[in-house]
């Protein structure tokens, strides 16, 4: 049976096929939040989501207190792309390994169904990871996932295949949201992750989403010491705005 689309997904298809038919033209402003809230019947949060993927996407330009306009072009090129952490390590010339720690149906927070669009208390699947470098932690991973998007999520050997990777192999991921801060862990994240209490984390939070929806939310807790985020950006030789 077919999985229903979420809201968020809705209101991205329709503006893509409004740019696609040029129904919407290069420079013409994109309905607002609430025009689309009110549209879709969604919230405002859904809404500005949808926004945020099409400007991630290339094909809306977001302007401070003016609203969202329609790219001059559909292309866009991201210096941020998401790797698979086994790989990363491997690349590095050292060994993965990793130690799951959870792996559970639970009910989702109040933060967690903001984030997958779903009800509180819904089940969801809560994975928690740690990802080893030549057997030295550099990454605890906890991450929910929506039970519609992977049913078999809680019979995966995460030991032998990342969450990363088995999510994309059963419905590949087409987009992310991610965010990076600092913080510092708890005594009993310091303990998981062999680190000094007060030693400073990078805080990366990631919502990714399929064909089919939502996929799942994920905090990944990293050492600064030892994990580090990096890219490469690349200037247009045209002069102009």
């Amino acid at each position: 049976m077919k999985q229903p689309q979420h809201k968020f997904g809705t209101i991205v298809e329709f503006a893509k096929r409004r740019i696609g038919t040029g129904a919407w033209r290069a420079g013409e402003r994109v309905p607002s939040e609430n025009e689309l809230s009110a549209q879709f019947k969604v919230s405002r949060m859904t809404a500005r989501r949808a926004l945020d993927q099409l400007a991630l996407d290339g094909l809306v330009v977001r302007r401070r207190g003016s609203g969202s306009f329609i790219a001059n072009n559909g292309l866009r090129s991201s210096f941020m792309v998401i790797r698979n952490i086994a790989d990363e390590i491997a690349e590095s010339g050292r060994s993965y390994a990793s130690r799951v720690l959870q792996q559970a149906a639970t009910a989702a927070t109040r933060r967690v169904a903001e984030e997958l669009e779903l009800e509180v208390g819904d089940e969801v699947y809560h994975s928690v990871i740690v990802h080893l470098a030549d057997r030295r932690p550099v990454q605890l991973e906890d991450r929910y996932v929506r039970t519609t998007a992977a049913p078999e999520y809680l019979t995966a050997n995460l030991t032998l295949e990342t969450p990363n990777h088995y999510l994309q192999r059963i419905c590949p991921l087409t987009h992310a949201r991610q965010e990076v801060g600092a913080g510092t862990p708890t005594r009993k994240q310091c303990e998981i992750l062999e680190v000094r209490a007060g030693e400073p984390c990078l805080v990366i939070t990631r919502v990714t989403s399929a064909h089919v929806g939502l996929v799942s939310y994920a905090r990944i807790l990293a050492p600064s010491s030892r994990y580090r985020l990096s890219g490469q950006l690349h200037f247009s030789s045209k002069i102009g705005s």
